[in-house]
């Protein structure tokens, strides 16, 4: 039986990957080339800043170096816009919270988690955000770090992610998982597969 729920942020609550958000408001603000700005978020440097290993400063001056002539501070916080959750995840999260233990895992920044925890403070029990352990979920180890730190044996978690590769690690230590397309499909995932109660999704209809 499933007694903790854990969840990714980028993807799953949130409707985009905040690297496409950005990359759509500095094409649009600058005429920039999306792809130019995306390949600055797959590029070592912003897994060292949500890894905490580099500030805001150092990671945001390389858009400016292509063009972005924002101050660090605007871009910073356009950014945190791009964390927006969907308003039905979050309607789903409230519900499930009445039943469930949850928790989130994200690769993040500073200014990131404290958006996150302001705006879900009363629906997760456990946080997990890559800049305050020193790890990116692709260095595995900050999985092992939130089993450790939510307390609940593997085989009774749920992780939920929008990209089929992260279940794989958590799968191995016994954590069930749900690989996320959308709302509707993860409703369906929980009432066909585990058995959730109906009544508790039925906002979903």
């Amino acid at each position: 039986m499933i007694e903790t729920i854990i969840f990714d942020y980028g993807g799953v609550i949130t409707a985009t990957r905040r690297s496409r958000c950005f990359s759509a408001w500095a094409s649009e603000e600058y005429g920039l080339d999306k792809m130019q700005v995306e390949q600055i978020f797959e590029s070592g440097h912003f897994k060292q800043y949500m890894r905490g290993k580099i500030g805001p400063r150092e990671f945001f001056s390389k858009f400016q170096g292509i063009g972005v002539a924002a101050d660090i501070s605007i871009m910073s916080r356009r950014l945190v816009a791009c964390n927006a959750p969907v308003p039905a995840m979050k309607t789903l999260l409230e519900n499930l919270a009445s039943r469930y233990d949850l928790c989130l895992i994200s690769d993040s920044t500073p200014e990131l988690s404290q958006d996150v925890r302001r705006k879900f403070q009363h629906i997760f029990r456990v946080f997990i955000f890559s800049e305050e352990h020193g790890f990116i979920k692709d260095d595995q180890i900050l999985y092992d770090i939130a089993l450790e730190k939510i307390s609940t044996f593997p085989d009774k978690c749920l992780y939920i992610d929008d990209r089929m590769e992260k279940l794989a690690y958590p799968g191995s230590r016994g954590v069930h998982g749900i690989h996320f397309k959308n709302v509707e499909s993860l409703r369906s995932d929980f009432v066909s597969t585990y058995e959730m109660d109906h009544a508790l999704l039925a906002d979903y209809e």
